[in-house]
């Protein structure tokens, strides 16, 4: 057994106490690498939890280390799992270890520090009392959004200890869009009993599980709520469910038939029942092609092979300051990101000291939010937003390892800005442009040293979307493609290198999938029938409800962009031009239907059209049409491999993880065998389920 595997415990006597705790440490308490529940770690732990009965204790108290109480199960480990008796046994594995903290005498506690996601938040849901450090960011169950359910023991244990209603909303809901739960919000919820000031941590945890000792309930442990409350909440949750956008996983129907199942059963029951489910899901198509999504979303970024040879690890430029040219809301938002995640200093520049810092209190009102809605430390806050700085003079710039400008898209405008600007850096400076559309290349030729220069998009909300498109302009040399994909690292985004071409990767996907649609509304089409038209790929959102979500505007301006690039594929869609020029911000009403000012828009409708006869014919043809785009995209590249394709939709678009990104998925279906570019069909083609399932 490896000491990284290895669980300890100590003895000791707490604060005003007798008797002794033993204190579990569950791994290196001074490593940064999370509690991963590996086979070893669990024989440890199950060695453990003997030596503790066999001792006097008042208390056992489950410590991480001070970065996180730690994660689940090794994502290898599972995708490796051939057969059912292998995927039974790893659920049984963790159901009998973590609830041996119930058939304990003495009570438990769980310490929670900086995260608790998946195994780890299931084991503190077995123990008696879940007590948080404030600055803790993330508890949740993300399972459902890997095609599976909580496979030891959360679903149940959760819903019996705030009630079914959070329960959905933890492990379906929220996996469902990737989020989790603050310490606050978890404290709000009932999943945690007490919160900590960060800062009084290691003095203060002691005393508090002292204080919970003197007051303890034997009878906590059985505590659940009653019929009548947990009936109302379940009607609640299905009342949801039903409202929620069809998925293509099982997954989320299978936790919420957990959460009926959850009051009346025994751990037994619930043992069986749950590690039978898990077992099917982990095995199941959409299971598996979850996986690989999970795998491409985590995964680094390279250099492009023939960049390799030519850079080492000593060539990456530090990052120390940085600047933003502009101070708007996307302006703010990247000084933000920069601050927040690399701690870089940064000065936003505008026309004046007026909208500058304006720019600049836009940064601070989004540390002050997180640092109010708990997701960052009131002294840190502080301290990040004394980093950041603002000028209506371009000098303030001078010195800044990276620059990127963040004005008004137009190609002019951000020529002007860049050209001006570069008077004021230092030759080995890098500068960059946030450009969704325009050409990285075409900018640089306005600069005295193109080979610096990058492109580095950030897609809007930036604070939520982990993408980050790296664009390699005609002179962009090695060592800044390193540096940014260095930096990209330093924020916390994830990288997909792309060619300098229209629409970059997500847009120019997306914009062929916009195109089809559009084409068939301006055919003469039922607008609704046309959105309809592929919710069995599960997205997040449907076609027009993704407009909105944009911006009819910017649509447009992505679509006439692709055309002007590639007239033979890409048209200018009549309907959505007129209600641009018509001043219309949205086309679906809140009820999903057209609104009346788009509609007035359509062109005549097309009779004698049976609907699903139709909406069958439109999927096929948005399938091929993504299929021929991705295609060309790897044909021309754009990018080195499809995976880079699957990574950018998955991050970029939400493609759903249970079609394993949109490759794979266009292989399962036949899609990719009626396209002639063979680059398109993946090595291993991941199996992926066809239909909705709810």
């Amino acid at each position: 057994m490896t000491m990284e595997s290895h669980v300890r415990v100590e003895y000791s006597v707490l604060p005003g106490r007798r008797a002794p705790s033993a204190l579990v440490h569950l791994g290196d308490p001074h490593s940064l690498k999370p509690v991963i529940w590996s086979p070893e770690r669990f024989v440890s732990f199950n060695e453990a939890i003997d030596d503790i009965a066999a001792h006097n204790v008042e208390s056992v108290v489950l410590l991480g280390s001070a970065q996180s109480f730690g994660a689940g199960a090794d994502i290898s480990a599972l995708a490796g799992v051939q057969t059912r008796e292998e995927a039974l046994a790893l659920g049984v594995q963790g159901w009998r270890t973590f609830r041996r903290l119930t058939e304990l005498d003495a009570p438990s506690f769980a310490l929670i520090t900086g995260y608790a996601l998946g195994g780890a938040l299931e084991l503190a849901l077995f123990a008696d009392y879940r007590i948080a450090r404030s600055d803790t960011r993330a508890i949740g169950l993300p399972e459902v959004r890997l095609g599976l359910v909580p496979g030891w023991g959360g679903i149940h244990q959760l819903a019996r200890v705030a009630g079914p209603r959070v329960a959905y909303d933890v492990a379906v809901r929220d996996a469902r869009r990737g989020a989790s739960m603050t310490a606050d919000e978890a404290k709000r919820l009932g999943v945690v009993d007490e919160l900590i000031p960060a800062a009084d941590w290691a003095e203060a945890w002691p005393v508090v599980v002292a204080e919970r000792l003197s007051t303890h309930d034997a009878g906590r442990r059985s505590r659940t709520l009653g019929d009548r409350e947990y009936a109302a909440q379940l009607e609640s949750v299905h009342r949801d469910f039903e409202r929620s956008r069809p998925t293509v996983s099982s997954a989320p129907a299978a936790a919420v038939r957990r959460l009926d199942a959850a009051r009346l059963e025994t751990l037994d029951e619930a043992e069986t029942a749950t590690t039978a489910l898990f077992a099917e899901l982990l095995l199941s198509d959409a299971g598996k092609a979850s996986l690989y999504a999970y795998g491409l979303s985590r995964s680094r970024s390279s250099l492009p092979a023939d960049m390799k040879t030519a850079v080492t690890g000593n060539e990456v430029r530090p990052i120390r300051s940085a600047a933003v040219i502009g101070a708007g809301l996307m302006a703010s938002q990247l000084a933000t990101l920069l601050v927040r995640f690399g701690r870089i200093p940064v000065v936003l520049t505008d026309l004046d000291d007026e909208r500058a810092a304006r720019g600049r209190q836009l940064v601070l009102d989004q540390l002050d939010a997180e640092a109010s809605a708990g997701e960052l430390a009131r002294a840190d806050a502080d301290q990040l937003g004394a980093l950041v700085s603002s000028s209506g003079n371009l000098d303030a710039i001078a010195g800044a390892d990276f620059v990127i400008e963040a004005v008004f898209e137009d190609l002019q405008v951000k020529k002007e800005a860049l050209a001006a600007a570069e008077k004021y850096v230092t030759v080995d400076a890098i500068m960059a442009t946030n450009t969704s559309s325009l050409s990285i290349s075409d900018m640089a030729d306005a600069l005295q040293h193109p080979e610096r220069f990058i492109g580095f998009h950030i897609f809007n909300p930036v604070q939520t979307v982990p993408l980050v498109e790296i664009i390699r302009g005609r002179q962009s040399d090695g060592v800044t493609m390193a540096t940014v994909l260095a930096l990209a690292d330093t924020v916390k985004r994830k990288a997909v290198v792309s060619a300098d071409t229209p629409g970059f990767v997500v847009n120019r996907v997306l914009a062929r999938l916009y195109d089809e649609v559009l084409r068939a509304i301006d055919d003469g089409a039922d607008p609704l029938v046309v959105d309809h038209a592929i919710d069995f790929l599960g997205l997040p959102m449907s076609p027009l409800r993704l407009l909105d979500f944009v911006g009819p505007a910017i649509q447009l301006h992505v679509n006439e962009t692709m055309h002007r690039a590639y007239p033979e594929r890409f048209t200018t869609p009549v309907w959505l031009t007129k209600v641009v020029a018509d001043g219309q911000r949205a086309v679906l009403n809140r009820d999903k239907t057209l609104t009346a000012e788009a509609a007035r828009f359509l062109p005549a409708r097309k009779s004698g059209r049976d609907n699903a006869v139709f909406a069958d014919g439109i999927a096929g043809a948005i399938l091929d049409a993504l299929a021929d785009e991705v295609g060309l995209m790897l044909a021309e590249g754009v990018v080195e491999r499809a995976e880079d394709i699957d990574k950018a939709l998955i991050l970029g678009a939400n493609f759903p993880w249970a079609l394993g990104g949109v490759t794979p998925y266009l292989d399962s279906r036949g899609v990719s065998e009626r396209q002639p570019d063979s680059r398109l069909r993946t090595q291993t083609a991941i199996p992926t389920t066809t239909g909705v399932i709810r």
